[in-house]
């Protein structure tokens, strides 16, 4: 391929910027491609830029191939990008269902599990009566809990 035809292959999935500058002292260019990825495509990771310093002899002779490698690897990353991206939303899926199961696990009670009836104080009364003389002889009774609005005297 030509330089043109690489920066285009580069430019479908980036906007580039390209940085051309000479130093006169050692006879050498550095160009830097730098890629943008759009929003629509490409990874926003992969904006590592291509930064290359040789004579001009050198980047006629390999310009094209750095641009090829670059292009490549870019392509490469972007590719296991994608892969860890789908990778994430299969495992961020698996993790919601498993929670959506656990919560209907927990909101629906078993048929095994039996709720025990609860004594009325009347009921309680009565059971204390019967059961009076098995009763410990320093056994405090419990007060049953205030109505809503009432209050329980403090001091006696």
């Amino acid at each position: 391929m030509t330089m043109f035809q690489e920066l285009y292959a580069l430019a479908t999935s980036a906007t580039l910027t390209m940085i051309v500058s000479a130093d006169e002292k050692s006879g050498k260019l550095t160009i830097s491609v730098l890629p943008k990825p759009r929003k629509d495509a490409g990874e926003v990771a992969l904006t590592k830029d291509l930064t290359l310093t040789a004579s001009p002899e050198d980047f006629d002779a390999g310009f094209v191939q750095a641009l090829h490698g670059y292009r490549e690897a870019r392509a490469t990353l972007n590719e296991q990008a994608e892969a860890t991206r789908e990778a994430l939303k299969a495992a961020t899926a698996l993790c919601a269902k498993r929670a959506t199961e656990a919560t209907k696990k927990v909101s629906t009670p078993s048929p095994a599990t039996k709720q025990t009836p609860v004594a009325t104080s009347a009921e309680s009364d009565e059971d204390e009566e019967d059961a009076g003389s098995a009763r410990a002889p320093n056994a405090q009774t419990v007060a049953p809990a205030p109505a809503l609005g009432e209050s329980l005297p403090l001091f006696g």
